[in-house]
């Protein structure tokens, strides 16, 4: 396609990105590359004639088709350096007097005039290291954006000849309202859409002279393309040679290098995105797992029958490969087991979820029983590739305690009488490594008295170092949990797991850590005492009386669930509603499959109007016993009060199908016939 163009433009500069695209995509220059855009004869000119001239409009063309496939601006920049420098040596005194930064920053102007007819430059010195360029477009013609990038890589080459080792060149202001481009080094506070184009060149050295040179360091030939630098005024003045043509050279060279290092820098962008999705996959996942594993070990274990409990846990990471729990026998015996599964993260998660699968299912009156199932069937499912040490203990009714070691550390037991703590016997091996393990696991017993504490934990605690390299260790444990002799068990775990951290502070954790006590109340004497008075005043109905001696065994005693719930019923018997519901609420959290517990907070809730939380409540508690009349008639109570017509029929049709004699059931139906007629 033949086309008429004008002339405003040299073509040094396409030139130069033609020969760069050339070459990144390993083609040669014999024919034309874009013939739909030029002719062959126009092409052929640009290629070989430096002094070649084109219209604005094709050259637009021309970079518009190399864009395409082919990041320029890093090429466009350093193009602008080799027209600088190429044509330096044009700007210097034809006598070989010397010329400073300063006196050559204002010949810039005679340069521009010499590449293009479409903008002039105007130059001000604001002082000895401050130049400001301000680039003017005649107004036949528009700004482009790759001329922003040409032009501060010229400025570029005024640093390159002077060897300026400090210096900033940086775009403040355009008329263009964006650069479509990604270089980084135009200026991080630019004003788009300014009436002016502006550049600031900044310098900090002494910067060097530079004259023509009658010298040549290889070849006389090519004198007319070295230059001289000099610093200083008399003999002793440094001197050193600009060769025009090994500097163009290095740029390209660098160019080069800059174009594989921005490819690079992609790639890694790229891989850096994808390891960022598989990261934030991964966390998520980690997220779902440590949500999971929360749900596995109890936030809380209540008090049973006078003991009390509490536990520090620290994983290491998201999740973690300790595990504590307990089980309770009907009504007669808790279990109580800790574990610490070898390794950490997801894979001794895992196990951890086995492990609590495997004690749920082997409830043996001896744990070395336990053990040995539970042994046998680790190996069967994680095939030697993981196993777990484990402490695993009975409380009988009498509080005597029987309890078996799987390669874990032992048990400390504090006398209350005597304020000694010491580390109890017992050994066998890890559970899930050996299938001969179950011959090593021995049952071992001791007896609660109150105020006496039994501690389980895991190595995590003791293996733990200080920025000295110090252990913690068993002494130092023991000595600990003899001052807090006087404190309740919640305290002393606290205490000590607060001198732990202080003890660790400043390293990092080496191992998950777990810390589980329980002590028989030295109160429970006391607690017995109010708890049968209570028991007795709920019976005769004597329902304030009941709250205060409940309140009394309450707060000997938190978390024994038996109390709390016997207390919420007779608050709510009494009509105090919002404790009871307080009350309830906790219970709840510990035990969520207790019909009764939501039947009494759906009725609390109900009498302070709150008739959402009362349906809520009321469900749970139908779904734990569905044929309960009273439940389905609360429920329809609701519906009524909601102004919900289908529902309430819905109940009372439920109610028909279970007792069609049960007297409530008319009343309902009247009443729902009545908001039909509304």
């Amino acid at each position: 396609m033949t086309m008429t163009f004008g002339r405003e433009l040299s073509s040094r500069r396409t030139s130069g990105l033609i020969r760069a695209y050339a070459q990144e995509n390993k083609i040669g220059l014999t024919s034309n590359l874009f013939p739909d855009i030029l002719e062959d004869e126009i092409f052929s000119k640009m290629m070989r004639d430096p002094n070649f001239w084109i219209s604005q409009e094709l050259e637009e063309k021309i970079i518009f088709a190399i864009s395409q496939s082919l990041d320029i601006s890093g090429i466009l920049y350093h193009l602008g350096t080799e027209s600088l420098i190429t044509n330096a040596y044009d700007l210097l005194p034809m006598d070989n007097s010397k010329v400073t930064l300063e006196e050559l920053i204002h010949r810039i102007p005679i340069l521009i005039n010499r590449l293009t007819r479409t903008v002039s430059l105007n130059v001000e010195i604001l002082n000895s290291k401050l130049a400001v360029f301000q680039f003017e477009y005649l107004h036949r013609y528009t700004e482009k954006w790759y001329d922003a990038i040409f032009f501060q890589g010229m400025l570029n080459g005024l640093a390159v000849l002077f060897e300026l080792k400090e210096f900033n060149i940086q775009m403040t202001k355009t008329k263009l309202y964006g650069i479509h481009v990604t270089h980084k080094d135009l200026g991080p506070d630019i004003q788009f859409g300014a009436d002016t184009n502006e550049y600031h060149f900044q310098w900090k050295d002494e910067p060097y002279q530079l004259s023509r040179s009658t010298l040549n360091k290889d070849d006389l030939s090519n004198r007319h393309k070295v230059m001289m630098v000099s610093k200083g005024e008399d003999t002793s003045e440094e001197l050193s040679f600009v060769d025009v043509g090994e500097v163009v050279k290095k740029s390209r060279e660098l160019a080069i290098e800059n174009r594989d290092l921005e490819a690079a820098v992609e790639i890694l962008k790229s891989f850096k995105y994808e390891l960022e999705k598989k990261q934030l996959s991964i966390a998520k996942d980690l997220k779902l797992a440590k949500n999971i594993q929360k749900g596995l070990i109890p936030q809380i274990i209540p008090d049973w029958k006078g003991i009390q409990f509490w536990a520090a846990y620290s994983p290491m990471q998201e999740v973690s490969g300790d595990y504590y729990d307990y089980f309770p026998f009907q009504s007669d015996r808790l279990g109580i087991v800790v574990c610490d599964v070898s390794g950490h993260g997801v894979p001794a998660a895992f196990i951890t979820a086995l492990s609590k699968m495997l004690f749920t299912n082997y409830k043996y009156a001896k744990p070395s029983e336990s053990f040995k199932h539970i042994n046998r069937d680790l190996l069967d499912l994680v095939k030697q590739q993981g196993y777990t040490t484990c402490v695993y203990a009975l409380i009988e009714r009498d509080y005597r305690i029987v309890y078996s070691i799987a390669g874990h550390p032992r048990p400390i037991l504090f006398r209350h009488k005597t304020g000694k703590a010491e580390i109890q016997e017992g050994e066998g091996t890890f559970l899930g490594m050996f299938p001969d393990g179950g011959d090593t696991y021995r049952d071992h017993s001791l007896q609660l008295e109150p105020g006496d504490k039994l501690f389980l934990y895991t190595d995590g605690i003791t293996e733990a170092e200080n920025d000295r390299g110090e252990s913690f260790g068993e002494e130092r444990l023991i000595s600990l949990i003899e001052k807090t002799k006087d404190l309740s068990i919640q305290d002393s775990i606290e205490s000590i797991i607060n001198v732990h951290k202080e003890f660790t502070m400043g390293t990092d954790p080496m191992d998950d850590i777990t810390l589980l006590g329980f002590q028989l109340s030295p109160r429970l004497p006391e607690f017995n005492h109010h708890k049968e008075l209570a028991d007795k005043h709920y019976k005769r109905k004597n329902f304030k009386d009941a709250c205060d001696e409940y309140k009394k065994a309450h707060e000997i005693l938190p978390r024994e669930l038996i109390t709390q719930l016997a207390y919420g019923k007779a608050l709510a018997n009494a009509g105090k509603y919002d404790e009871a519901i307080l009350l309830l609420e906790t219970y709840n959290r510990f035990k969520t499959n207790n019909y009764l517990s939501h039947a009494v907070l759906g009725f609390c809730y109900y009498k302070v109007s709150q008739f959402e939380k009362a349906e809520l409540e009321w469900k749970k508690a139908h779904s734990l016993n569905d044929d309960n009349l009273s439940i389905l008639f609360n429920l329809a109570k609701v519906y009524e009060k909601l102004g919900q017509r289908a529902k309430l029929k819905e109940m009372t049709d439920r109610m028909k199908r279970i007792e069609a004699s049960f007297r409530h059931i008319l009343p309902l139906e009247k009443k729902w016939e009545s908001m039909l007629d509304e």
